[in-house]
């Protein structure tokens, strides 16, 4: 658990790398896209990219990328033919299982953009190795 410390200058991230939201530039449509998609944004946008994955509600904006990534494959399930019923339960089964994985997988996932775009993590990795 993260102890409710969502915010930006947790654990050492420099205060002046975030800015509040009027002050952090948003990236265009396809910009955003190319972000939730698993790209990485020019240095340009990395106040709004800090503010994305470090402020308030994080962890649910972390969690909604896989749910909105799943919502093309529930569509067209969704479309097959069959009983209404077992599409129903099969498109359910697709968004909920995501959610759940979005929310399961939040923490490590915002370690891995926050490293992608140059700042340090949040959560330390954790070291499997026996000593």
């Amino acid at each position: 658990m993260d102890g409710g410390e969502d915010s930006a200058t947790v654990r050492g991230q420099d205060p002046e790398a975030t800015a509040s939201s009027a002050e952090a530039e948003r990236p265009p449509l396809t910009g955003r896209i190319h972000y939730l998609l698993g790209g990485t944004l020019p240095p340009t946008y990395n106040a709004w990219i800090s503010k994305d994955l470090t402020g308030p509600g994080w962890r649910t904006r972390q969690a909604a990328r896989p749910f909105i990534l799943m919502l093309p494959f529930a569509v067209i399930f969704a479309l097959l033919p069959g009983e209404a019923a077992v599409r129903a339960v099969t498109v359910a089964f697709l968004l909920v299982a995501a959610a759940g994985l979005g929310f399961a997988t939040s923490g490590f996932f915002r370690n891995r953009r926050l490293e992608q775009h140059g700042f340090p993590p949040v959560f330390p990795a954790n070291d499997d190795d026996d000593e």
